[in-house]
């Protein structure tokens, strides 16, 4: 036995690139592939390749194992010719594939039988597994013993930046499933969102950068090269819609096993085999496009870019007085800012209370809408919804009402395009002008604002916007014009509708792994550096088996939701995942509360799973 070479039993994609890395580092690699044309492959790149998974165990003291299932990791330890067959101990196997957790743990219990160590160690990264190997940045979800993972810890960091040991034998692969859901999901309702976006003529890659910094973040839109470059994806190695489907399926079996609700990553699994049986196995996940371009009949084009011009803010005009209709969470926030920075602020909420508390910060309560109007050389409106807009517009005492020719009106209200514009025209007769910017960011809207790191999706005309930043600049890191007026508002249902559906698949993961034992911190943790990162991920203080009050309300999601529903609607777009969130959250909203925060909804999914994030039963009764 040569105990210091390296075994290596499938030299695909990932497995081929691991062996030949290894062999890079001067390592002696032994491999194994039952397809000829791999080892072939392999030998050419220095790998001593063997004629049997056997023959690779006699050979090594560690072997790494990159088979595309659970059923192929049973025959090549269990099966004829196996490495059980071997006759050695004192072996460790690594087994790196995506496989199901249940089944690994029976393998390693008859290998442990001959003396021989299992642990798993699935692969992951943001850039796609198998791109990432030359690149020695891949990240590991291992489980197994202590002694196991320190032994295996010196291949594995050869090949990765980082390793996160999530529990033992099988944890690993759980949190993979997890990831993979989570990932899966993400791109299918980010590509429903960018359909929709594309029908009404948005740039795709200024959407894919809000969602980058904003509640729509994900690990797919830190890569938009991956959109734009999915006509090769098939030559891409690793990320096949067969593999992904395959995972998708492992997940949904494992909560059918757990009995956890688990309606999201379900019908991305659904999404995905239909994607299969379509395009076929080998296609690479980015292909999932063309599906979902087939049935919605709008192509995305991410050579179409809004030519906006130039957005620096208008030096001729500084504002001076600013008015803030609404003043609630955000509203409230703006004026703090605003105060801070020396500006008279006028103010005006139908909530006395809220008046007052502005009103004692330093902020003028003149009464009305109009009154706002008068005295301002600009007006923010941080409002609910367009309906409340329309009443504070027109409305008696409204902004129309007042005589102040030029005034610019800036709604940040996540409103819908087609009111929006109808406003605009309503309030040219008043010779004001409307102009949208809707609110994002990396840790949420009025949480960020504090930190001056608020991001504005705005739509409207390029004059108006550099005007508008005199005073938004003030409290936003970033600020884009995705088109004409109504055009920030579809890129914000579209960062909220991810954001909807990857926080709820996540839970969905989360409480599957709490029934077996995982920690929900550090498998959110491991998420945020592969392919399931998110903005949930990125904010794991939301993730709390006694979840956070306030923030966001349920209510404003459901709404958002709503919109996002009807606009799919409107265009033609199928939005499936984004369809069965709001009926999701139309349920939260039923339980919580319209001003419920949209971290509490993981006690209603708590309570549907029956177990807590953090692995307590709960003493409700059972679905069957």
């Amino acid at each position: 036995m040569v105990n210091n070479a390296i075994g290596v039993i499938g030299l695909g994609s990932i497995g081929g690139s691991i062996a030949r890395c290894l062999v890079e580092d001067g390592l002696q690699v032994v491999g194994f592939d039952l397809d000829a044309g791999m080892q072939e492959n392999a030998r050419q790149k220095g790998v001593t390749i063997t004629d049997s998974a056997a023959a690779v165990a006699q050979q090594t003291g560690i072997l790494l194992l990159s088979l595309p299932d659970s059923d192929a990791v049973e025959q090549a330890c269990l099966g004829t010719h196996g490495i059980l067959t071997a006759g050695t101990n004192n072996l460790l196997v690594i087994d790196a594939t995506s496989g199901y957790p249940q089944q690994t743990r029976r393998i390693g219990e008859q290998l442990a039988q001959a003396g021989i160590t299992m642990m798993d160690a699935a692969v992951t990264a943001p850039g796609g597994g198998a791109n990432m190997v030359n690149e020695r940045n891949l990240t590991f979800f291992v489980g197994g013993s202590e002694t196991a993972v320190a032994q295996g810890r010196g291949v594995l960091d050869r090949l990765g930046d980082k390793l996160f040991h999530v529990g033992p034998l099988g944890a690993g692969q759980t949190v993979k499933l997890i990831n993979n859901m989570a990932a899966g999901v993400a791109l299918i309702a980010i590509l429903e969102g960018l359909l929709v976006a594309s029908k009404h003529g948005l740039d795709l890659k200024q959407n894919l950068e809000v969602m980058r910094v904003g509640t729509g973040h994900t690990a797919f839109a830190r890569f938009p090269q991956l959109f734009e470059d999915r006509a090769d994806d098939d030559q891409r190695p690793g990320a096949h819609i067969g593999l992904m489907t395959k995972d998708l399926e492992y997940m949904s079996r494992l909560a059918r096993e757990t009995r956890v609700p688990s309606p999201v990553g379900d019908l991305a699994a659904h999404q995905f085999r239909a994607a299969a049986q379509t395009l076929g196995h080998d296609a690479g996940i980015m292909q999932l496009a063309t599906v979902l371009e087939t049935w919605s009949g709008v192509e995305l084009d991410f050579d179409h870019q809004v030519i906006i011009g130039d957005l620096e803010a208008s030096e001729s005009e500084l504002i001076q007085q600013v008015g803030i209709i609404g003043l609630g969470n955000i509203g409230e926030e703006i004026c703090k800012i605003l105060i801070k920075d020396g500006l008279e602020v006028i103010g005006h909420d139908i909530d006395p209370e809220k008046n007052q508390r502005m009103a004692d910060l330093g902020v003028k309560i003149p009464g009305s809408a109009r009154a706002v109007a008068e005295s301002s050389g600009l007006v923010i409106l941080a409002l609910p919804q367009s309906a409340v807009v329309e009443q504070v517009l027109f409305g008696a005492e409204g902004v129309a009402e007042a005589t102040n020719p030029g005034l610019l009106v800036i709604d940040t209200t996540s409103g819908y395009p087609d009111q929006t514009r109808a406003f605009a025209k309503q309030l040219a007769a008043s010779e004001m002008t409307l102009m949208d910017a809707a609110i994002t960011g990396e840790r949420g809207g009025s949480f960020a604002i504090p930190d001056r790191n608020l991001t504005f999706i705005c739509g409207g005309e390029a004059a108006d916007v550099r005007r508008a930043r005199n005073v938004l600049d003030r409290f936003c890191s970033h600020l884009f014009l995705l088109g004409s007026l109504g055009a920030g508002q579809i890129a914000k249902m579209v960062n909220n509708m991810v954001c909807a559906v990857t926080g709820v698949a996540l839970i969905e993961g989360l409480l599957v792994g709490a029934r077996h034992g995982i920690d929900y911190q550090a498998a959110a943790e491991a998420l945020d550096h592969g392919t399931g990162a998110s903005f949930w991920t990125h904010n794991r203080v939301m993730l709390n088996p006694e979840p956070m009050k306030g923030g966001f309300f349920v209510g404003l999601m459901t709404k958002d939701l709503r919109q996002m529903s009807q606009i799919s609607h409107v265009s033609g777009v199928p939005n499936l995942l984004g369809e069965l969130t709001y009926h999701l959250y139309q349920l939260f909203s039923r339980d919580l509360g319209y001003y419920g925060g949209i971290a509490e909804k993981i006690d209603v999914m708590q309570r549907w799973a029956g177990i807590t994030l953090d692995g307590r039963e709960m003493d409700v009764e059972t679905l069957e």
